[in-house]
């Protein structure tokens, strides 16, 4: 019998619409066993839940041969091979290509205890957020780190690590696709406490008010507490998440590839808002000036109204958008897998400019007042004027960058797909150095206090000073 070519998001959108089992065994040519082995797949692979499955009846027929295909680059799950992810866009072929040899390993040196630090209370009001801030311009506060970095210590989890840390109160908050959040000691890397989630975590955390707020593969946004990692709060979407929470007055924002961006108190767990897109939604959202600014897998970037939930514009793009935007002096910068970046007027969603490069974006973007840079699936990292769209510099590299760039001072940090984490002067575009990992990295560095901590696909999360 052929081997069934199955797109798994559209099979988790049917079965969400309330497709029938006659109606999907007749769509995709299935036997009522295949069609029961294609519904156990998806919820082996973090797609749907069992309470969305468990509803339909078992079957008696043969089994169909169902092969769970991964992307190389960003583990997607697809039911049948491909040569361009549909999530990520990258050329499975060149991706391998330009895959390096695994970096030798680092001699690991035995953890030293480090002062006391005391534990973040009920009262601390430190917030932090992914891409550095609620607009999420990359910029980092603080001292760049200019000459060749050594690890301070590094720390092994059972999955890739692809989301970027969050760093307060002495400690390192950041989650694996082992479906595990951790919590480790910044100076050490000693682990002081795990979460286990019931699905695998992309999702960068944000901190607000002694929580830390992540999202799953589950489709539940968790709230933690920063001390203990008990759980405070729990909040669910009908698809898994990828992007990472933006938290605003008490409220506590997310994109879910049920297509919507959703919106809670936090304090009494009900539901402010749900804005509905026409595809999933793995943008982050930010937050500027009372409205917030995310992507869809419909091509669209959106601005909404942050109290209501009211569309206030929208833009569409020849691809899908999957990354955060920038915001700064009220002009909004994101890429597009239609291979562009665009600069739009924050208040009217108009265009000012587009800049073209040689294939997808899903890297975030950093902005600052003269300059933005981003990398590209074409190996080539970007700074252009902020004001123009032309060309400053471009830095090339060996492999596809997915990784949002982090800026501190004259400094960005970025990593690759050929295994590297770059220091890249901002005024000349010269590489300052670079540090070899044993996996693509697809987490945007946190820089913290002179050191720069991330994540890595070769299942290590890593600080460098």
């Amino acid at each position: 019998m052929n081997r069934v070519k199955i797109n798994a998001r559209e099979a988790v959108l049917d079965v969400r619409a309330g497709l029938s089992d006659r109606d999907m065994m007749r769509k995709y040519g299935l036997s009522a066993r295949g069609l029961q082995s294609l519904l156990d797949k998806l919820v082996d692979s973090g797609l749907l839940k069992q309470s969305e499955v468990a509803p339909r009846g078992g079957a008696s027929d043969h089994t169909l041969n169902l092969d769970v295909y991964r992307c190389p680059a960003c583990s997607m799950p697809q039911f049948f091979e491909f040569e361009e992810c549909p999530q990520c866009g990258v050329i499975v072929s060149k991706f391998r290509q330009k895959q390096g040899p695994p970096a030798s390993q680092i001699t690991e040196k035995p953890a030293v205890e480090g002062p006391k630090l005391s534990a973040p209370s009920a009262a601390s009001v430190e917030e932090v957020f992914f891409r550095a801030n609620a607009h999420r311009d990359g910029v980092f506060p603080g001292t760049a780190v200019r000459s060749g970095a050594r690890p301070k210590w590094r720390f092994k989890t059972a999955g890739w690590v692809p989301g970027s840390p969050a760093v307060a109160f002495g400690r390192v908050y950041f989650g694996s696709l082992d479906g595990r959040f951790y919590s480790l000691d910044a100076l050490t890397g000693q682990e002081k406490w795990r979460f286990d989630t019931e699905s695998s975590i992309h999702s960068s955390p944000a901190i607000a008010q002694s929580t830390v707020f992540f999202g799953s593969l589950d489709g539940s946004l968790y709230g933690l507490d920063l001390a203990s990692g008990k759980q405070k709060n729990k909040f669910t979407t009908s698809g898994p998440i990828y992007s990472s929470p933006a938290i605003f007055q008490g409220g506590v924002y997310i994109g879910s590839l049920d297509g919507g961006l959703h919106g809670w108190d936090v304090e009494t767990g009900a539901g402010k808002w749900k804005f509905r897109t026409g595809g999933p939604v793995y943008s982050t959202p930010s937050v500027f000036q009372g409205a917030i600014y995310f992507g869809s897998f419909d091509g669209r970037l959106y601005c909404v109204n942050l109290h209501n939930g009211k569309e206030i514009w929208r833009f569409k793009t020849d691809g899908p958008v999957s990354n955060s935007a920038a915001v700064m002096q009220n002009r909004v910068f994101f890429g597009s897998m239609d291979g562009h970046v665009y600069a739009l007027e924050a208040g009217t969603g108009k265009e000012i400019w587009r800049f073209k490069t040689g294939d997808k974006i899903t890297s975030h973007i950093a902005a600052l007042s003269h300059l933005i840079c981003f990398g590209s699936a074409d190996t080539i990292f970007y700074a252009v004027d902020p004001a123009t769209g032309r060309e400053k510099w471009r830095f090339q590299t060996g492999g596809g960058i997915s990784a949002g760039p982090s800026v501190v001072e004259n400094v960005v940090y970025f990593g690759g797909g050929d295994h590297n984490l770059y220091a890249v002067d901002l005024v000349t575009g010269n590489e300052l150095w670079r540090f070899k990992t044993g996996g693509a990295i697809y987490s945007s560095p946190a820089i913290v206090n002179g050191v720069v901590y991330f994540g890595c696909d070769d299942t290590f999360a890593y600080a460098l000073a």
